[in-house]
């Protein structure tokens, strides 16, 4: 089967999953989110043709963003009421989504063997604006369920550290030793936590759901361009006052924002 074939058919088959995922009645859905995570796997595996890639990281890392995706986006549309007119909409732009997961890691693998790929740079553009989008909708909805601060600081830091990874992966392929003199944790970890300790503080600052979730979306894009210009070893002080400026801005966003009264 032709690799467009492939794609297309994957993800008109991952837009079905998630259309019966938003279809199922409210008490289900997370069941039903579980099982579709599952199945989401094996379509990625099947569709980029790595069900059988004897490198475990290299088959585990390109499906973390689509499952986050799924995962992220499956609870965002969760929280609302069933309805025929959204649910078919939301159905396509994941289906839409997938097919341009499905292209973007197609470059990243051809990338793997021979390094110098022309559309690398847009695949990997594309990626962050997924990743960023994912990011939106999976901190948006951790808010909304307005649960312990606790609880929402160990799932901003699972969500956080799935992307960090996936970005790792995605910079790391373009690298001549594939990044193995860099430290994951240092990539992955360290900033999944100082993300997790601004939920925690969002748990408790009244910024509301979605100037809370815009916020960290805006830390999280921040952070992201600090380590892509350090793992590429290109982290100059343009770079880093440009988003230092970014920063400013976000945290006098923040403050300025921020009504004390509600």
């Amino acid at each position: 089967m032709p690799k467009r074939l492939r794609y297309f058919a994957s993800s008109l088959l991952g837009s079905l999953i998630f259309f019966m995922l938003i279809s199922l009645p409210f008490e289900a859905r997370y069941y039903g989110l579980m099982a579709g995570v599952v199945l989401l796997v094996f379509i990625y595996w099947f569709g980029l043709g790595i069900i059988f890639e004897e490198s475990l990281f290299n088959k585990i890392v390109p499906v973390t963003l689509p499952v986050a995706f799924f995962v992220g986006f499956g609870l965002f549309m969760a929280i609302f009421p069933y309805n025929l007119l959204t649910a078919i909409p939301a159905s396509i732009f994941f289906g839409l989504i997938c097919y341009v997961i499905f292209s973007i890691e197609n470059i990243f693998f051809v990338a793997i063997g021979y390094k110098t790929v022309p559309l690398y740079r847009a695949a990997y553009t594309f990626s962050l604006m997924v990743m960023l989008l994912t990011a939106f909708f999976a901190y948006d909805t951790i808010l909304s369920f307005r649960t312990y601060f606790w609880v929402n600081a160990i799932a901003v830091f699972l969500t956080s550290m799935l992307l960090f990874l996936y970005q790792f992966w995605a910079i790391a392929i373009e690298l001549p030793d594939d990044g193995k003199n860099k430290s994951i944790s240092a990539y992955v970890i360290v900033p999944s936590i100082v993300m997790a300790e601004l939920a925690l503080i969002f748990s408790f600052w009244p910024v509301g759901i979605f100037k809370g979730s815009v916020y960290l979306v805006s830390v999280f894009y921040i952070i992201l361009g600090l380590l892509q210009a350090d793992i590429r070893e290109r982290l100059f002080k343009r770079t880093w006052t440009g988003l230092l400026w970014v920063a400013l801005a976000v945290l006098i966003g923040v403050v300025g924002m921020t009504s004390w009264g509600e």
